[in-house]
């Protein structure tokens, strides 16, 4: 496999005595205008029931990338991927302290101009992984530096919209990964891919109740609401091996002309999900496997609010649905919706701060001790406490050297951590 040490656009600390934790609440990601500003992170707190905007840009004083599209929350740290770096601090691969959003790491570059289509963090195994246009990339949890592309999955010559690996989940030791041909099966304790599952029109690859299953969706318009011809299927995949598909009306769409997140939300039950199934729909579908029950409008938005992309989660805590939804291109109208999952009644709807935003990407949970036993929250968090750098001199600093460094990582747990990067 090759081994490589990506230079890194920043890496900053953020030092304040009394810097702002966040928690029990929602991170949104926001896109950022294509090529042309930053994406945005949104603070949703559950106490109060209010918005912050821009948190990350607040706390660490640094921006994300452009087309901030991808994120998971893990081992304590918040990672987030554009499709474009921004400026010299918006890296199209930022790490943040998952509560204080102080900035771990920031790299401008994946591997060349390859854009990022997804991330996913398996703790268990100390690694984390980045889709992009030219192949699926391992990291270290600890030291942040990227081991190499992952052996089977790189991609010669791709362009700025091909569409590379998408929506990604852990099962035990694999990693499934959907690709617009089917879903690839890596094997992450040799970061290697072990066997691809050919299913045509893979939109996206999700998790209920341990069993992962892939979305098939042949529409070949840009979140276009399925047709009569279509095929639409959900398919089960066990140890890299798909099973019997079964047929919905409509499945997750596909989002492969400028690839986003778009796999189902599970539900707390353990046996239902919610999805969108096009660009600029009014309403969330609900699928229950246990039943073969297909609900079209488990939920449907209150006009003008209509869906762009597929920006749905379930809350890991209460089990509400949540949903973002837009007015139209021409409006600063956004909201952030909590439903109920039982019945899709309406809890809260909260409209976004008037500002400028340009489309909501993803929802995520903010740490949060108390919740147990969902996928991509870490149950024993630890926080950065400090961040030290070395250069080849021996000389310390608090922020780094131009040239190699060594970072020295403390953690509130009384662990620290090394690693050699290149500023």
């Amino acid at each position: 496999m090759k081994k490589m040490i990506l230079s890194m656009a920043a890496v900053t600390m953020a030092l304040a005595c009394a810097a702002q934790s966040y928690s029990n609440g929602y991170y949104i990601v926001n896109e950022g205008q294509y090529g042309n500003e930053p994406g945005l992170l949104i603070f949703y707190d559950k106490e109060s029931g209010t918005m912050e905007g821009d948190v990350y840009a607040t706390a660490s004083g640094n921006t994300l990338g452009t087309t901030a599209q991808f994120a998971a929350v893990g081992d304590g740290k918040l990672f987030v991927c554009s499709k474009q770096h921004y400026g010299n601090t918006g890296g199209r691969l930022v790490i943040a302290d998952a509560k204080s959003l102080r900035t771990l790491a920031s790299y401008k570059e994946i591997d060349g101009e390859a854009d990022t289509r997804g991330v996913c963090v398996a703790p268990a195994l100390e690694r984390f992984y980045v889709g992009t246009t030219a192949g699926v990339y391992a990291y270290d949890l600890a030291s942040l530096q990227q081991l190499g592309v992952v052996e089977g999955t790189a991609i010669e010559g791709a362009g700025t919209y091909s569409p590379g690996s998408g929506d990604m989940v852990v099962a035990g030791n694999l990693l499934y990964v959907a690709t617009p041909e089917g879903v690839q099966v890596i094997d992450m304790t040799q970061n290697r891919l072990v066997s691809t599952v050919e299913l045509a029109n893979t939109t996206s690859v999700f998790k209920v109740n341990g069993q992962v299953y892939a979305a098939i969706n042949s529409s070949t318009g840009w979140g276009t609401i399925p047709g009569e011809n279509d095929t639409e299927q959900f398919v089960p995949i066990s140890n890299g091996v798909a099973g019997t598909p079964i047929n919905v009306p409509a499945a997750s769409y596909n989002p492969w002309f400028t690839p986003k997140p778009c796999a189902p939300a599970a539900l707390a039950d353990g046996k239902s999900i919610v999805y969108s199934c096009g660009e600029n729909t009014s309403n969330l579908i609900k699928y229950d496997f246990s039943t073969g029950t297909y609900t079209q409008n488990f939920i449907t938005f209150d006009s003008p609010q209509k869906m762009y992309g597929h920006v749905v989660s379930v809350d890991a805590k209460t089990g509400d649905v949540l949903a973002c939804t837009y007015q139209s291109y021409a409006t600063k109208n956004y909201w952030l919706n909590i439903y109920d999952a039982t019945d899709g009644q309406l809890k809260k709807s909260v409209k976004f701060p008037t500002t400028h935003y340009w489309f909501p990407s993803m929802i995520l949970m903010a740490p949060d001790d108390t919740a147990t036993g969902i996928d991509g929250v870490n149950k024993a968090e630890r926080e950065v406490i400090g961040v030290e750098y070395v250069n080849l001199a021996g000389c310390r600093s608090a922020k780094p050297f131009d040239g190699v460094n060594v970072v020295l990582t403390r953690y509130s747990d009384g662990t620290s951590s090394s690693a050699k990067m290149i500023f």
